[in-house]
């Protein structure tokens, strides 16, 4: 290819790029740049070959660059990055050029070259330093019982075999701290048979682990955390208690080492020792430089660790992080970030209008709701996002689908105005969040959960999110409250939950509320938050309002079930919307088979949670749509939650008598139902 470049690439004149101000463009957009990168323009242009790589810099392909003819095309404008104004190329998604004059005097650089096969680790030390004198919040620390790390010997020219101690055992000398890993498990073997205190580790290690020490020493520290040897694996018992603090190790590291490059643990850490870096987009035209500017939440979001059910609480409760990436490494704290191919480190900017960096390595895609800059958990939407983010990850053990939760509700119920958690359902008790202490108000509010595009886990109560997984890995639909959060501040909303019991694995029943919203509520949230999944609680004995009602498929004439449309028979919805439904369409369609009367509909039993905003002529009504489950012997009838729907119906609810309400043509009837 040489310094060939395509007819259009040659028109390119950079000098007068690198002085034009965006203002002054003469087109709308500010376009300047728009290639179709066809095979033959890489081959043989190295402009275009230069643009190709970096359009595939975050996934290793053109997904999100392609036309829709299927073919890659990038379309750039001129803009400004960086408290110094220097002139990039840039487009509508996370693709930044930087634009240097190539003779600028070396300190008023804004990129660097990286080294395909060598970590500076001098720079990284200096980011450290640089976050300290700046007077980063002082991070949490946590005593763990019978914590265990990995001793990698005292100092870089050191060679020592690492070995397993007891933390209890290490003294009180100044910077007693250790460094926790992040990485993905794979497929590998499973648990580990259980080291003894003050044994050498048994190799060969994985090469992430062997990496991970190499830069543990580096960075001038001496202890290591790695849940694959420091968790007694063939201990199950000690196993559950170290899991079930997971949350407050990563909170206690000095920090987290992420490896967020390859499939699993033999992929190591690039540049380190043996796994080299893939090059950086960079390159030298007409006496410039065009260094790729990384967006390291785009990056990390296309990769196998930001996929994983395990990594977001273990990047979330880290107070600093040092992410290794194919091409570089990049690092975050509370206060500042920084990136190798980067000169000098960045505040956090709260919005992405400055377009300069910002990446939370815990939180990339979380929640489209709140405002950047470290999340706290002040509002109920906070942690609903992380729910959002969670629930499309994978796990290798389904079992593990609290656990690997379990941290980041840990820390919910730090926050200033506390939430609890019931088996991973959000308790929102607190008058801050509902205006009232009442138990069965906080339980009606809490089942009434929703998201789109579930599908059951069978490990968990299907009365809590954590019972279900979503089908979808990208554009999954938000979690939220079927009381669409009016039920807070609503003078005429009212619940029709009567009573709770809480029945738990080893069969043990508490009452949560009885008749008058009373019970033992924090005797329960304090058993189900115990390791264990004995001590998880297992069903709900509701007393409440039942009814049925009958749900009809009406298919659109195009055909397909995309295009089906659910209504109700016996209350009308006032402004004729069909049914919104959270469960994958392919399970829902399953209760609509054709009749003989070439009919398609199905009649649901239905728990009523709550009646929002009743007047005269209409109210919304909140209920929870129930699946039986089959059973040989049993007093009261067992269902699964099948979703929570929203009607908003013509007539409100008027009560016949004690045991009998009435809403339209639908009979409430009151009794008690277990859930499962």
């Amino acid at each position: 290819m040489a310094d060939s470049l395509c007819q259009q690439c040659q028109k390119l004149n950079f000098s007068q790029l690198w002085s034009t101000k965006p203002e002054d463009l003469p087109d709308e957009d500010g376009r300047l740049i728009k290639r179709t990168l066809s095979e033959d323009a890489i081959d043989n242009c190295r402009l275009c070959n230069f643009f190709a790589q970096a359009a595939r810099y975050y996934n290793g392909d053109y997904k999100e660059y392609r036309t829709s003819e299927g073919l890659p095309e990038i379309s750039l404008r001129l803009g400004a990055w960086g408290w110094r104004n220097t002139p990039c190329l840039r487009d509508n998604q996370d693709l930044m050029i930087l634009i240097e004059k190539q003779n600028v005097e070396q300190e008023k650089k804004s990129s660097r070259l990286i080294a395909p096969d060598q970590i500076d680790y001098s720079l990284l030390r200096g980011w450290f330093s640089e976050c300290e004198e700046d007077g980063m919040r002082t991070y949490d620390k946590y005593e763990v019982d019978n914590l265990r790390v990995i001793d990698c010997g005292h100092g870089r020219g050191e060679e020592q075999e690492p070995r397993l101690i007891a933390w209890a055992s290490v003294g009180d000398e100044l910077g007693k701290e250790y460094v926790a890993l992040s990485y993905v498990w794979g497929t590998g073997p499973g648990r580990l048979p259980t080291l003894q205190i003050n044994s050498t580790l048994p190799g060969p290690f994985p090469k992430v682990i062997s990496d991970a020490i190499v830069v543990v020493k580096n960075m001038g520290y001496r202890y290591l955390w790695v849940d694959r040897y420091c968790i007694p694996q063939g201990d199950n018992d000690e196993r559950e208690r170290q899991i079930h603090a997971m949350g407050r190790i990563y909170e206690s590291a000095r920090f987290t080492i992420i490896a967020a490059a390859g499939d699993g643990p033999d992929h190591g850490l690039p540049g380190v020792t043996a796994t080299r870096r893939l090059p950086h987009p960079f390159m030298k035209i007409q006496g410039f430089t065009l260094t790729l500017i990384p967006q390291p939440d785009g990056y990390i979001h296309h990769t196998k660790w930001a996929t994983r059910g395990w990594t977001l609480q273990e990047g979330f409760l880290s107070s600093r992080h040092l992410v290794f990436t194919e091409h570089q490494v990049f690092y975050e704290c509370q206060c500042i970030q920084a990136v190798e191919a980067l000169v000098g480190t960045y505040q956090h900017p709260y919005s992405y209008s400055s377009r300069e960096l910002w990446f939370h390595v815990f939180a990339s895609g979380t929640s489209k709701r709140r405002g950047r800059g470290r999340p706290g958990f002040h509002y109920v939407e906070q942690l609903h996002g992380f729910i959002e983010n969670y629930i499309t990850r994978d796990l290798t053990d389904p079992n593990d689908g609290l656990n690997a939760f379990r941290g980041i509700l840990q820390h919910a119920q730090q926050a200033i105005t506390p939430i609890y958690e019931l088996c991973g359902l959000p308790i929102y008790d607190d008058p801050k969040y509902m205006g009232t202490e009442d138990n069965n108000s906080a339980m009606a509010v809490s089942l009434s959960w929703k998201m789109n595009n579930l599908r059951r886990q069978p490990e968990f109560p299907s009365w809590t999110w954590v019972g279900w997984r979503s089908v979808k890995r990208t554009g999954a639909s938000s979690f939220y409250l079927g009381t669409d959060e009016r039920w807070y501040s609503s003078s005429d909303s009212k619940h029709y939950i009567t009573s709770v019991d809480v029945i738990f694995g080893d069969d043990q029943i508490i009452q949560w509320s009885d008749h008058d919203g009373k019970g033992y509520k924090k005797t329960i949230l304090e058993k189900s938050s115990m390791p264990g999944m004995s001590e998880l609680p297992r069903s709900l004995l509701i007393t409440g309002w039942l009814f049925d009602l009958t749900v009809v498929a009406v298919d659109d004439p195009s055909g397909g079930t995309a295009t089906t449309a659910f209504h109700t028979v016996e209350i009308r919805e006032q402004y004729q919307r069909p049914l919104s439904f959270g469960i994958e369409l392919e399970q829902l369609m399953l209760f609509f088979p054709v009749n003989s009367d070439g009919d398609r509909k199905h009649t649901f039993t239905c728990l009523l949670l709550a009646e929002l905003d009743r007047s005269n002529s209409r109210s919304t009504l909140v209920f929870l749509a129930l699946n039986p489950v089959l059973q040989t012997e049993a007093l009261l009838q067992t269902y699964e939650r099948l979703d929570c729907w929203t009607l908003t119906s013509s007539t409100p609810i008027v009560r016949l008598d004690d045991t009998t309400m009435k809403a339209g043509g639908c009979l409430f009837r009151e009794d008690a139902v277990v859930l499962q």
